[in-house]
């Protein structure tokens, strides 16, 4: 079996990836994580360098 290609898969594993900025096309910066009290989900918000901000919300 080769233990090389097996760890180069699972390294590369994202959870929570990032989208790039509609703007520049750059990888934005996690500024802040809340959590929304009235549906319990996870509200991330973003700042790229370019200074556009986004966010998204997931159920964790």
């Amino acid at each position: 079996m080769d233990r090389d290609f097996k760890n180069e898969v699972f390294s590369s594993f994202d959870p929570n990836p990032v989208q790039p900025c509609d703007e520049c096309g750059r990888k934005p910066k996690s500024a802040l994580k809340m959590l929304n009290p009235e549906n319990g989900h996870i509200v991330r918000m973003f700042k790229c360098q370019c200074g556009a901000q986004t966010w998204t919300e997931t159920k964790e």
